[in-house]
């Protein structure tokens, strides 16, 4: 006999149905179906799981409540998950800005060849800075990571990037040339100086 095929779950999924946000509290937002009530999201999209989830842990509170109470409720609701939301995605935005300028300040001072530890110093002198200037970000400053032991991993990564970056670009070289020298740092100590010319096939 001819095996029949397992009718997938997902198959069963339909739209969402705008009556369910005033009928269960529920809302379609970033491919996710939530309950505006305790903010979880069911796994598959049918008005039978949505249902259930409303009426097993919501029903008891909210099933009396109907009009334009009901209507309130929901709108208060939805304005509580924006406003989350908004929150999230402002946190996120800026740990990313707070990154991004550790990273800056440390390729400075690599670039300088200051010591890691110069790190915390330049931070309490922003922190200062930013008091006088816009006291209502120095949250936003503090934030900044620049310990000793952060600005050596950001100037390893940034050592890293930079050499992949040279190994992407080497698979399109046609030809190079070194020069060689010798310098001596604030010690007095030797180093080596390597200049190297490029010409990158751009076809």
């Amino acid at each position: 006999m001819e095996k029949r095929k397992k009718r997938k779950v997902d198959s069963e999924c339909c739209q969402f149905n705008d009556e369910w946000n005033i009928k269960y509290f529920f809302v379609k937002a970033n491919d996710k179906v939530l309950c505006l009530i305790c903010k979880d999201s069911v796994a598959v999209l049918k008005e039978y799981n949505i249902r259930r989830h409303y009426e097993s842990k919501h029903g008891s509170s909210y099933s009396h409540i109907t009009g334009a109470e009901r209507t309130k409720n929901f709108e208060s609701f939805q304005h509580s998950l924006h406003s989350q939301q908004a929150f999230f995605s402002k946190k996120n935005s800026e740990n990313e800005t707070s990154t991004r300028a550790s990273y800056k300040v440390a390729y400075v001072l690599a670039k300088k060849g200051k010591p890691f530890t110069d790190g915390s110093i330049i931070k309490e002198c922003i922190v200062e800075a930013a008091g006088e200037l816009c006291p209502e970000k120095v949250n936003l400053f503090k934030m900044i990571s620049l310990g000793s032991n952060t600005v050596a991993r950001r100037i390893e990564d940034l050592g890293g990037d930079i050499i992949r970056q040279i190994k992407e670009k080497a698979k399109r070289f046609c030809w190079y040339s070194l020069a060689l020298d010798e310098s001596t740092d604030v010690c007095d100590t030797s180093q080596l100086l390597v200049f190297v010319v490029l010409i990158v096939n751009l076809m």
